[in-house]
């Protein structure tokens, strides 16, 4: 924030009317105050300071581009509704936003290095034995161990009556169950993971208590939950605490406010751009194939909710007149030549502003799908429904991973379940950033 006035009221940078009065640094400073006790208790609400995020500099990056980007919004919004004097520049809050997204994430990254090079780093690493193995649980062992993780060592596994050692792969066997208690003595062990769910009650329960003996963390793997199993958590119902998926988190008051204001905001903006344009590829689809511009198709929204969705034209009428849905594939004889490029540079989707205007739409979100392909999927795709927990997107992270049109629908879904439940608003940037240079499978 020092910087910040320096770039704006010392400096002048980015200010194009007459230069006003500047403000002393001693009544910037109860802004600085207020801007700080801000950010400290949105990054504390977000868990900037969880140890799983501090030792990871991708999710430390991620989380501190989320808590800036929040702070800025709630900073300004705060200092407009109380009328604080001296007002505060816009300018001066932008500058402050985009120094928190370069130097803090480079402060962490330096923090990181300089404690992995005085070995302090082994202070941020549980070390995690796993009790019961399988060839399921390998992605359990990859993603503790992933570099984008960074807080867990793996340190071995102990066997149960229920596991064979031979589908332990190539972790280190040491021990069995009888002997729990012995082999924590033997080991510095921070946390217990209990992978293997074919164990009674009552051994899961022993477990348990040998970890509260040794004063080691005690978990279990969400077998029993496939999907949204990061949103897990206990939850009241009445006074009884219950487990059950919590609120995903674009769902929440907060965040639904923030992503609907950009999703306001972008779709008056996105239809004041593509205004100029419209009539230009209306012109060219009439030429080729006279007949409606704007083409409209039932889709399934949030909660199952239908609406109509609005594209431009870039098919030949008539292209389903055998009555049977299907994707674009590669040379579609169906498609228009005009619709090739307009599928091509995502332009064929630009109406759907006006969807993302009235609310059945996100610009960022899992692509709706038609009723009537969705009946098929229902049975065949586990998890499907799951996608509708939210507002369907213009554009979404299955999309510029490259899974558009004819790929497979399974990856498609995995790719949507992992937006939803992991959304924040700075990934939601970087999916629109990505769509504009993604054009993989657009045809």
């Amino acid at each position: 924030m020092v910087i910040a006035y320096v770039l704006r009221y010392v400096l002048n940078i980015g200010v194009v009317n007459d230069v006003p009065p500047r403000p002393g640094v001693i009544e910037y400073f109860i802004h600085y105050s207020a801007g700080f006790v801000l950010f400290f208790l949105l990054a504390m609400n977000l868990k900037l300071y969880d140890s799983n995020v501090t030792a990871s500099v991708e999710r430390s990056t991620m989380r501190l581009v989320n808590v800036s980007l929040f702070w800025a919004i709630m900073f300004l919004g705060s200092s407009l509704i109380l009328k604080l004097s001296p007002p505060i520049s816009r300018l001066f809050v932008g500058y402050s936003c985009a120094l928190m997204c370069g130097l803090l994430p480079a402060w962490r990254i330096a923090y990181l290095r300089a404690a992995k090079r005085v070995g302090f780093d082994k202070n941020l690493v549980k070390r995690v034995l796993l009790v019961g193995c399988s060839p399921e649980h390998t992605e359990l062992v990859e993603r503790l161990t992933s570099n984008a993780s960074g807080t867990y060592e793996v340190v071995g596994v102990v066997t149960t009556t229920e596991c064979a050692e031979a589908s332990c792969r190539d972790l280190p066997i040491v021990g069995s169950l009888d002997r729990l208690d012995e082999t924590l003595a033997e080991l510095e062990v921070d946390a217990i993971t209990v992978a293997d769910l074919e164990l009674s009650y009552d051994a899961i329960l022993g477990i348990a208590k040998v970890c509260e003996r040794r004063f080691v963390e005690f978990t279990l793997v969400p077998g029993e939950f496939e999907v949204f199993s990061q949103c897990l958590g206990l939850r009241m119902i009445g006074s009884q605490p219950v487990l059950g998926i919590a609120e995903l988190p674009q769902n929440r008051i907060f965040s639904r406010i923030v992503k609907r204001v950009v999703d306001l905001v972008g779709s008056m903006v996105g239809l004041l751009i593509t205004a100029p344009i419209t009539p230009i590829v209306a012109f060219f689809i009439w030429k080729e194939s006279p007949g409606p511009i704007i083409y409209r198709q039932t889709r399934m929204g949030k909660g199952g909710k239908l609406f109509t969705i609005y594209k431009f034209r870039s098919m030949k009428l008539a292209s389903e007149s055998d009555g049977k849905a299907r994707w674009c594939k590669r040379d579609d004889p169906r498609r228009l030549k005009c619709g090739a490029f307009l599928r091509k540079w995502n332009i064929d989707e630009l109406p759907q502003f006006w969807n993302v205007l009235k609310g059945d739409m996100s610009l960022v979100g899992p692509r709706p799908e038609r009723p009537e392909l969705i009946v098929d999927f229902l049975d065949k795709i586990p998890h499907y429904q799951s996608r509708h927990s939210v507002r369907p997107g213009m554009t979404g992270w299955a999309q510029v991973n490259g899974l558009r049109g004819d790929t497979s629908l399974e990856d498609r879904i995995q790719h949507d379940l992992q937006y939803i439940e992991n959304w924040s608003l700075s990934l939601d940037i970087t999916i629109q950033v990505r769509t504009l240079f993604q054009y993989k499978n657009a045809y």
